[in-house]
């Protein structure tokens, strides 16, 4: 098996491929925001920006940004912690909740919309493979 031929098959597909709508830039909000309300949402709100950069493998510069983006969106909430007035806790709020949600929902329409014109065999077979790439990356970090 030539993997490389196989490999570059593969990039020149996804280069053909249209994006999904969920992985367009959506209302300026970028990736490493969209990973913060995600987490946020789904995750744990109530995060420091340490916690949010080391769970969400941002650099803390990045996050930084992205806080004060989406803190100027209204998105995000930045408190002191009463416990350690040193530590500063990032909550999501209302709007931003509803953005993600709004957001989540869409992403899972087209998803199982993409699953069900795959079939049942095919739909079974790409997921099983996405959750074996991850496995295969996460075994070599």
């Amino acid at each position: 098996m030539d993997y490389r031929l196989l490999a570059n098959e593969l990039f020149q597909s996804m280069i053909r491929a249209p994006k999904m709508p969920f992985q367009k830039k959506v209302d300026d909000i970028s990736h490493g925001e969209r990973k913060i309300l995600g987490y946020l949402t789904f995750g744990k709100n109530g995060a420091t920006s340490g916690e949010l950069s080391e769970h969400l493998d941002l650099s803390t510069p990045r996050v930084a940004s992205a806080l004060n983006s989406l803190s100027k969106k209204g998105f995000i909430e930045r408190n002191r912690d009463t416990a350690d007035k040193r530590i500063v806790i990032v909550t999501i709020t209302e709007p931003g909740r509803s953005f993600m949600l709004e957001e989540h929902e869409q992403a899972m329409r087209m998803m199982e919309k993409t699953l069900r014109k795959l079939g049942e065999h095919d739909a079974n077979e790409f997921v099983r493979i996405i959750k074996r790439i991850t496995e295969i990356h996460q075994e070599s970090d």
